[in-house]
């Protein structure tokens, strides 16, 4: 066996060496680092108001699309919002009919971006309206 087979052949064999400590140290500084960020960008766009409102439905484009945790079949469906905003929510039973109001609730961020949901203790107890 020659010298050149001898070092392929060697080559091909899996390193048994442990990772070097500045390698861990560096994934391990690359990983806080990261999570500090996402935690910062959260706080830089904190909700500034939360709004109870009624939304109509326009469509439901499917039911039984998704399960619940509690196992429930989920509903997609359009809503439109009181700022015309049309809105696709997915909702537990009962499933609205086109024209039925939704509780919804509104999440007003600091930058100007809002988010639309399910007033889920409204939906539960009272339905749709």
């Amino acid at each position: 066996m020659s010298d050149a087979d001898k070092l392929s052949y060697l080559d091909a064999l899996p390193s048994k060496r442990k990772p070097s400590r500045r390698l861990i140290i560096g994934v391990a500084v690359a990983v806080v680092v990261v999570a500090t960020l996402a935690a910062l960008s959260t706080l830089r766009n904190p909700v500034v108001a939360r709004v109870n409102m009624l939304g109509m439905c326009l469509e439901v484009k499917g039911e039984d699309v998704a399960k619940s945790e509690q196992g429930e079949p989920l509903a997609r469906v359009l809503v439109a919002t009181p700022d015309s905003t049309e809105v696709q929510l997915l909702l537990p039973p009962p499933v609205p009919r086109p024209g039925d109001f939704v509780p919804l609730v509104a999440d007003q961020y600091k930058k100007g971006n809002v988010s639309y949901a399910i007033d889920a203790a409204r939906w539960s107890a009272e339905g749709p309206l």
